[in-house]
């Protein structure tokens, strides 16, 4: 199902009908609402969200609303609220975004869906996008982080053993070493991995091994999202005290022709939220259309 232009617009004047005139409104915390205001900094804390760097940068709420134009949609709203603050170097924007959430959520079961966050900035004339996921003439760039990846990239790959202790199975065909047959370990070779579907087929959700909890993508509306060849962005993220903080880093200048470049008075950010345990996933999650994003 590709998106509908009409509903991206009908979505999009509903979240701004309290802000007629497009500019920047300061809502009842007395926090900026509207656009996001990038400040300039020698060098980025991208391996802490929660560095005391972030405090001198202005705070934007974004308001979410739930998905409802394309199945699975969201029918309970869970977040309503995203802030962010953002802040630029010589090699990154990045964004730190930060929504209450009172459960931790990491697993990837049959039943159990991750906390995620992500940004979209469109490829082209953000004027001429769609920001339910862009459209063919018009594609996005979304820049994905999951709770699970980063459980991954700080404690090691998520395995069978960690979510169910005392397992027991046959032993794998081509597999080196014991029971529990670790994935990281025991599947070394390709004839191993031939028995991970996902991972020998590529699929980036199937990685053994991720240096970051992000993922670039790329989308022209919905059911076409696809990964970038090359992955240059990065990420982390810290649950504490009944939220999330994630930072998320775009480069600001690449070779990847896939990547957005950010033109100074014509940059702006979508937002998504998923909620693992309001069963958020894939499109049941939560959103907020174009936000004006103000570089220095």
């Amino acid at each position: 199902m590709r998106s509908k232009p009409m509903f991206g617009t009908l979505l999009l004047l509903t979240a701004l009908s309290g802000c007629p005139s497009g500019e920047p409104q300061t809502g009842s915390s007395g926090k900026l609402t509207g656009e996001v205001r990038a400040t300039t900094i020698g060098e980025i804390p991208l391996s802490d969200p929660l560095s005391l760097a972030w405090n001198g940068t202005p705070e934007t709420s974004v308001m979410l609303l739930p998905q409802t134009v394309a199945y699975p949609n969201l029918i309970k709203q869970s977040v309503k609220e995203l802030r962010v603050r953002a802040l630029a170097d010589a090699q990154f924007l990045a964004v730190r975004l930060e929504w209450n959430d009172p459960s931790l959520d990491e697993k990837l079961e049959v039943d159990k869906f991750t906390d995620g966050v992500a940004v979209e900035v469109p490829l082209g004339d953000p004027d001429k996008t769609n920001p339910m996921m862009g459209d063919p003439a018009n594609p996005v760039f979304i820049l994905h982080w999951k709770a699970a990846w980063q459980r991954d990239v700080d404690r090691g790959r998520a395995d069978v053993q960690d979510y169910h202790p005392g397992f027991i199975s046959d032993r794998p065909p081509f597999v080196s070493g014991g029971h529990p047959y670790p994935i990281s370990e025991a599947f070394e070779t390709d004839n191993a991995r031939r028995y991970l579907p996902g991972t020998a087929a590529g699929n980036p959700v199937s990685k053994i091994f991720r240096k970051w909890p992000v993922e670039e993508l790329q989308a022209e509306g919905f059911g076409s999202l696809a990964d970038h060849t090359y992955q240059d962005s990065q990420g982390k993220g810290v649950w504490k005290d009944g939220k999330w903080t994630v930072v998320l880093a775009l480069p600001r200048q690449s070779p990847d022709r896939a990547n957005p470049m950010f033109v100074p008075g014509k940059a702006v950010m979508g937002f998504a939220v998923w909620d693992g345990a309001n069963q958020n996933v894939g499109g049941r999650k939560h959103w907020a259309p174009f936000v004006k994003v103000v570089l220095p």
